[in-house]
């Protein structure tokens, strides 16, 4: 028996993109851990990806290529050949470019997996863009909060996560870290221990508000009240950083906020005590370094933009971008200098392309022209469920005229509209590189396993779908090698010295930053170079010369179906990340979840105003959709707040789930998505009879 150890990286949509190490015993991977190596990951892996090789070993796992021959969304297929798979392809979106043009194609790029070769940083692009396809615009995640931030101090705005172990103060604002970001809460902690403060901003008592020392449950879409209302008092207290005056707008945004906020005034719009706001605003004058963690679900709201331009003036007036320890940490994507150019070739593209926002998909393939879109190629996506407004999505995806082709490793809901179907290869049998959205290093992923069946990864089949279509652009089929070459090809000095070689022998190097790293040591990424209040880019973009409040969209406005009386009041429904998915991926499996209902969490007075009792089956509504969950009552959730978690698979529970009710529409900034502006009814079905369920809502 031959036994040996392979680095490689998770590839998971998750801000800790962590390092694992695989034991390999005569060619079949046979166990797999963290790698103790590596600073960030140290040991450990989350309860999402402990059972990983077990999933890629899943008795549903796609093989061969398949083609429909049912209905649309009946999910019945046939077993064909790859050369029948790739002709049939070839031969319709041929069809679709002759008819239509090419931007009557769609690639729809996924977060099944994030690397640069395999996920949604390059699979495909080099082809799409040479066949002058439209482009996908992945703004799902993390889209608004981007413009906003780089209004203020630069798209790159992060500080490191990892020094948060060096903060006083410690803001977590909008984000459930111990689930969702589990890797970086071990820093939080140290700083915990060390006698720091953590402070949480969520309307929902979550497993991480519930390990810190102040809980702030604000109403959704009101975050950037609360930090208005945390300067208005630093303000008024004279409690401000002297180079202040360095900042571009400070006066006039002084002005603003002493005339129209107070603490009091912020209490009353976040619907919490002003006392809390006050000691917060203290705890930030008085301590030393303060880091605010900011995070996806803050933003996700009409105003999400506006809201992270506000809170990032926070560090500003403190002096904290210039501590150690001190600052915001946003993301840390755009700290990695890849060389996305050189590895997804623009320029081969004919001509100039529209650009499709994925949040948008019902829309596009229902009401788009000139062209409309005719074929859609989805990789490592399952769009009917992870997208707003549900319904619409499945209307569009039944499209007779609509080409379908889908690339996953799983019969998804998304999979059954299809009219071809791909195998793809998963993480453990391609190379593949990753960047970090919580740490600065970049991780290699070394394959360690044949890939079963007929599974081919996303660059063979695209290299295999260039030819069957007659291109001849020896770009389209560059090796996996070759391609992560190009990536690496750059003269920015954090990539310096750093080759495949080397990430062979070690599976993970640290960019070339400073260490300690203050992000913004020698100015910020603004034209000026300065702290930006009032920014001439934002003006022009029609997102107002200084910072402003927007209150929330639906929040403020008539509720459809509302009445005086509270027990047809409609509740914010807020579905967060699961403690146990990724998104949508691991919903098929037993390993992560248990089978059983949706559930949803409301307050104990919210329930008594309506005569709801724990453990029914209850209908959530609104004029978009619905989905059927078991009731849970917990104040751990606030009044006028429902909260679920996202990522079922439709068929799997009953037929639709949380994104039934999602809005379809955009952020005010980077055409983010409002998953979080969501006003929906409860009516009781009656008894769960036989529902065994685990709430993962308030965990």
């Amino acid at each position: 028996m031959t036994t040996e150890t392979v680095v490689g990286a998770c590839p998971l949509d998750c801000p800790d993109a962590c390092s694992w190490v695989v034991t390999v015993q005569d060619g079949v991977a046979v166990k797999l851990r963290g790698n103790p190596e590596h600073p960030h990951t140290a040991k450990g892996l989350c309860v999402k990806v402990n059972p990983y090789l077990e999933y890629t070993r899943h008795p549903d796992r796609l093989m061969t290529p398949l083609r429909r021959i049912g209905a649309k969304g009946e999910g019945r297929f046939e077993a064909i050949s790859w050369d029948e798979a790739l002709t049939e392809i070839a031969t319709r979106l041929t069809g679709v470019i002759d008819e239509f043009g090419a931007e009557a194609i769609w690639p729809y790029l996924g977060a099944g997996t994030i690397g640069y070769i395999q996920g949604i940083g390059g699979a495909g692009k080099r082809l799409f863009h040479a066949l002058g396809a439209s482009r996908h615009s992945a703004n799902i995640c993390s889209a608004a909060a981007y413009p906003g931030l780089g209004y203020t101090s630069g798209r790159g705005s992060s500080m490191d996560p990892m020094d948060m172990a060096h903060a006083q103060t410690i803001l977590i604002w909008g984000a459930n870290t111990v689930s969702t970001n589990q890797h970086l809460w071990p820093f939080i902690r140290r700083a915990q221990q060390d006698g720091a403060t953590i402070v949480v901003v969520d309307p929902v008592a979550t497993r991480t508000a519930r390990r810190a020392d102040s809980h702030l449950a604000i109403r959704p879409g009101t975050d950037a009240a609360l930090a208005l209302g945390i300067m208005a008092h630093l303000v008024e207290t004279d409690r401000l950083d002297a180079g202040l005056d360095d900042a571009i707008g400070w006066p006039d945004f002084r002005d603003q906020v002493l005339t129209e906020w107070s603490a009091q005034r912020a209490a009353d719009v976040c619907d919490i005590p002003a006392s809390q706001i006050t000691e917060v605003a203290e705890l930030l004058a008085r301590s030393g370094p303060t880091a605010i963690r900011l995070g996806m679900g803050m933003q996700r709201h009409a105003a999400g933009g506006q809201a992270a331009r506000i809170i990032s003036c926070l560090p500003v007036l403190t002096g904290n971008y210039h501590r150690f320890g001190g600052g915001l940490c946003y993301s840390t994507g755009p700290l990695y200098p890849i060389n996305s150019d050189k590895l997804n070739r623009p320029d081969l593209s004919p001509h100039p392309t529209r650009r499709l926002a994925m949040t948008r998909l019902g829309e596009a393939l229902l009401d788009l022209d000139d062209p409309p879109v005719k074929a859609l190629v989805v990789v490592a996506a399952n769009p009917l469920s992870s997208n707003p407004d549900q319904n619409r999505v499945r209307q569009a995806l039944a499209q007779d005229d609509l080409f379908c082709v889908v690339i996953d490793n799983f019969a998804t809901d998304t999979v059954d509209y299809a009219d071809i179907v791909l195998p793809s290869t998963m993480q453990t049998e391609h190379l593949d590189i990753h960047d970090s959205v919580s740490h600065l290093f970049l991780n290699l992923n070394n394959p360690v396993s044949e890939p079963p069946g007929e599974c081919l990864s996303h660059t063979e089949i695209f290299r295999r779908l260039a030819a069957a279509m007659g291109q001849t652009e020896p770009a389209l089929f560059a090796s996996d090698e070759e391609l992560l070459a190009d990536a690496l090809h750059t003269e920015h000095p954090a990539l310096a010295g750093i080759d495949i070689a080397e990430l062979r022998r070690t599976g993970f190097v640290r960019l070339n930053y400073p260490e300690p790293f203050i992000r913004f040591a020698n100015g910020f990424d603004t034209p000026s170079g300065r702290f930006e209040f009032a920014s001439d880019e934002a003006e022009q973009n029609g997102d107002g010369r200084l910072p402003h409040y927007v209150p929330p969209k639906e929040a403020t406005s008539p509720q459809r179906g509302a009445s005086s009386d509270s027990a047809n009041q409609s509740l914010a429904l807020v579905a967060a990340a699961n403690h146990f998915l990724m998104n949508s991926m691991f919903a098929n499996s037993p390993d992560h979840v248990r089978a059983g209902a949706q559930t949803i969490a409301i307050h104990p007075a919210d329930a008594v105003e309506r005569g709801l009792e724990a453990g029914i089956l209850v209908r959530v509504h609104n004029d978009r959709g619905e989905f059927t969950a078991v009731l849970e009552i917990s104040d751990r959730t606030r009044r006028g707040v429902a909260t679920s978690t996202k990522g079922q698979w439709p068929k799997l529970v009953g037929g639709s789930t949380v994104n039934a009710t999602t809005l379809e529409t955009d952020a005010d900034m980077g055409r983010g998505a409002i998953f979080h502006d969501n006003q929906v009814f409860l009516t009781s079905l009656g008894p769960a009879m036989g529902q065994q369920f685990t709430s993962e809502a308030t965990r």
